[in-house]
């Protein structure tokens, strides 16, 4: 209590601009510790909550560039997809199909027979798996050219490889026997060549 009175009587004694200038300084003291312990943490949260909000914001911005492209990107799938069906159309399904083929367009009016059709063995790659063909007819070389133009017309792919023509008089190993020749008058030529068919991989 004896402390108290003395600062008591001390304060009392203080002149006036003294006091003032005590008060002022309590007063910036507290304004400071206020700052420091309640304002500046105050200020480092919404500072963080800024560059929490400004990173969403970017996040947000980005998904919604990704959206955009994702739909772009889908369409062009749904556009391959597509392609890819039509294209699967015109690829023969097998061995029966291609010779189906040749054998529609060697019909009567073609002025071609077909000798034989041949399958040989099979490549597989990464995406398809091709079918080569040897396939032998007789006939005029006029009428072999059009069955070659009927052959590329078809609404199936297949490809033109290797051909070889020689002369029907020449008899080859692979012409009819002696006696076969008079049920095949007009016959000049036999065409061998390559075809190859395709399916694609799933």
């Amino acid at each position: 209590m004896e402390q108290l009175s003395s600062l008591y009587e001390k304060w009392i004694e203080t002149p006036r601009w003294q006091k003032w200038i005590l008060i002022l300084f309590l007063g910036a003291l507290l304004l400071g510790l206020l700052y420091y312990y309640k304002i500046v943490p105050l200020q480092q949260e919404l500072a963080r909550k800024r560059a929490q909000a400004d990173t969403l914001a970017l996040t947000v911005s980005r998904l919604k560039v990704f959206e955009k492209r994702r739909a772009a990107v889908q369409k062009e799938i749904n556009q391959l997809e597509k392609q890819i069906a039509a294209i699967e159309k015109k690829l023969p399904t097998g061995n029966e199909e291609v010779s189906q083929i040749l054998k529609s367009i060697t019909g009567a009016d073609s002025g071609m027979v077909i000798r034989f059709i041949k399958r040989d063995k099979p490549h597989s790659s990464k995406y398809y798996v091709a079918y080569p063909y040897t396939v032998q007819l007789a006939g005029t070389y006029p009428n072999f050219v059009r069955w070659c133009e009927r052959l590329s017309k078809v609404d199936r792919i297949l490809n033109f490889g290797d051909i070889s023509i020689v002369s029907y008089k020449k008899k080859p190993s692979s012409l009819p026997r002696k006696g076969e020749e008079e049920r095949s008058p007009g016959y000049t030529v036999v065409a061998t060549l390559k075809i190859k068919a395709f399916t694609l991989k799933r």
